[in-house]
């Protein structure tokens, strides 16, 4: 049960991941007075604050040995992010673009001590095999989640439906780890 619940998660969890990292430079592009160049830096920004926010998220979730702890509530923060970027739309693009810089940090910074719950939950004759399982649901996750923000995209003409999409998925998958 554990390992079904944690490829459930780690598949949703791939949907926002890789609907926004392969997205960001679209929905940034967008903006009104945007040329290529602010767009590749104004890309990079995310990953920067993720970056900081995975070193210290492992740091505190090896110091507590809470993993959990550590995961759900940054991909519930990540769904959050999304929806309030969503909710503000085109109206205010800083705005709407912090939040997407916090959603990008929030969905990265739970990687170390996610995949440090499987090794310490699973018997150790099993847990090599359990992560690669679940390392391939996310690649499952990680596909459909780059074609159906594409396709929402491309459908409705405009970024909310794909938000709506990646918020709800983050969501699931930080209910799914708090329910493993």
């Amino acid at each position: 049960k554990p390992v079904i619940l944690l490829c459930a998660q780690y598949a949703l969890w791939s949907v926002g991941v890789y609907g926004f990292v392969m997205w960001l430079p679209s929905i940034i592009n967008a903006a009104p007075n945007m040329d290529i160049v602010k767009t590749g830096w104004l890309s990079s920004v995310p990953y920067i604050l993720s970056i900081v926010l995975m070193l210290t998220v492992s740091f505190f979730s090896d110091k507590l040995q809470n993993r959990n702890a550590f995961v759900w509530p940054f991909l519930l923060i990540g769904a959050l992010a999304f929806y309030g970027s969503y909710l503000i739309g085109t109206s205010n693009f800083w705005l709407s673009f912090t939040l997407l810089i916090i959603a990008g940090g929030a969905m990265y910074a739970p990687y170390g001590p996610f995949f440090a719950i499987i090794p310490e939950i699973l018997p150790r004759n099993v847990a090599g095999g359990a992560m690669a399982l679940i390392n391939s649901m996310g690649a499952l996750g990680s596909f459909a989640g780059s074609y159906v923000v594409g396709y929402l995209n491309g459908a409705t003409g405009g970024f909310g439906a794909s938000y709506i999409f990646m918020a709800g998925s983050l969501l699931l998958s930080a209910i799914l780890t708090i329910w493993a």
